[in-house]
């Protein structure tokens, strides 16, 4: 009985602790811009989570997902647009990408959940209700904003995924890179509103 007690005690514990596995950092990049009167935001880009396949209109399209931070470091407002176009093409002609920006929020609870907790991504694609047309956000002072950006893909060959947001002056790019294919697509603006 003396030997049971502590070997029990000894299985609980380790079975409690080996149900739960180290948090993984999901970010990609972080990158910190100042304008000229020393306003500054970080930008944080996640790595991708996803890997299922939809369809829409009969077309097969991959998917990942990702969530991007907008970190208003300063006392002045940021004012964030963004629209993607509706298709961005690769090499190959018939390769392209359909960028989507869900109406769901995104907060940093959900990072560790499969697809970063964005659900029926079936439905995302093809109900235009679920999507957002324009992204327009004010962030205030010492605020953030997290925000999904969801890629789907129609690639002829294959490769892993990686995106961010790049800032030229007051212009948003989002970099994208598939395999061996790189496309940089403007896709609206930030802007410190002093």
């Amino acid at each position: 009985m003396k030997l049971f007690i502590p070997v029990f005690l000894l299985f609980v514990y380790l079975n409690a602790n080996g149900q739960v596995g180290p948090l993984r950092n999901w970010v990609d990049s972080e990158v910190k811009h100042k304008d000229s009167k020393g306003n500054s935001v970080m930008m944080t880009n996640s790595l991708p989570k996803g890997g299922g396949v939809v369809y829409q209109n009969g077309k097969k399209y991959g998917y990942v997902v990702f969530w991007a931070r907008m970190s208003n470091q300063s006392a002045t407002p940021i004012e964030l647009k963004l629209k993607f176009p509706d298709v961005t093409f690769f090499k190959p002609p018939e390769s392209y990408v359909k960028i989507v920006l869900p109406k769901e929020s995104m907060n940093i609870k959900k990072e560790q959940l499969f697809d970063y907790g964005l659900t029926n991504l079936q439905s995302l694609l093809n109900d235009e209700s679920n999507q957002l047309d324009i992204l327009q956000k004010k962030i205030g002072p010492k605020e953030d904003y997290l925000f999904y950006v969801t890629v789907f893909i129609h690639i002829k060959g294959s490769g892993s995924a990686r995106a961010k947001f790049e800032l030229n002056d007051k212009e948003l790019f989002y970099k994208i890179s598939i395999g061996s294919d790189t496309t940089l697509i403007p896709c609206g603006s930030l802007d410190f509103k002093n």
